[in-house]
Order: C-alpha cells, then sequence, then structure tokens
C-alpha cells in the first residue's frame, strides 16, 4: 500500500485505518479522519506508451527469436542432423523463455497496473 523506498501511498490516499480515498479527497469518505497519505506524483503522459512498449517487447523479440529456431531447425533436420541434439537443447532453453514469459509478465503486468492505474473518481473531477 505505501512505497517503501519514499514511504507515499500509491494512487490513492489513505486514512490511519487505512480506507482508500481519491487523489484530491482532504478527508476520508468513510471515517472522518483528515490524516490522508501523500499519494505518488502522477505519472507524465509520456511515459505510459514507454510502459507500455517495454511491457510488448520482450514477446515480440521471443516470437521473433522462435520463428528464426523453427526456420533453422526444418533446415537442419533437412541437411544435417549431426546437429539436431544442439537444437533440441537450444529448443528446450526456448521453451523454457517462454513458460517464463508467460508466467512472470503477469505479476508485472498487475504491478504495473497498479503503479499507474488512475481511479474513477479523480478522472471524473478532472484531477
Amino acid at each position: 500500500m505505501f512505497c517503501n523506498f519514499c514511504g507515499r501511498s500509491y494512487d490513492f490516499k489513505l486514512c490511519p485505518h487505512r480506507h482508500p480515498n481519491p487523489r484530491n479527497a482532504e478527508i476520508c469518505s468513510q471515517c472522518g479522519s483528515r490524516e490522508l497519505s501523500t499519494p505518488h506524483p502522477r505519472v507524465p503522459l509520456w511515459l505510459a506508451p514507454i510502459v507500455t512498449l517495454l511491457s510488448i517487447l520482450p514477446g515480440l523479440l521471443l516470437f521473433m527469436v522462435t520463428i528464426l529456431f523453427a526456420i533453422g531447425f526444418v533446415n537442419v533436420l533437412l541437411t544435417s542432423q549431426q546437429l539436431l541434439f544442439q537444437f533440441m537443447l537450444v529448443g528446450l532453453l526456448l521453451a523454457f523463455l517462454w513458460y517464463l514469459y508467460l508466467h512472470l509478465p503477469h505479476f508485472l503486468r498487475r504491478f504495473i497496473s497498479k503503479l499507474f492505474h488512475r481511479s474513477r473518481k479523480d478522472d471524473q473531477h478532472g484531477h
């Protein structure tokens, strides 16, 4: 709920009872407390496309490497079967990388979406 480095809350303000409130709140909507946390500064608009590109780029690179591997594997099957074992090891490594990519990015996507998510109440007030 709070940043480990600066101690600020993420995209909302919290009262001492940890009730979430919009960024522009001055008192807690649930308990009426005026002691609210300071949220992180808003993410600049230019940073959102960069974060999206960085989240897509590893998948695109892995896909391209897989296509190149498949072409090379077919070529080895047709021409030189002595390299088949090495290609199978590379294929296993590639399968492991796909496994990591399909499981780790979910955690990273959740973290990034929580970090950069704007609350709907803030958007309605134009802040």
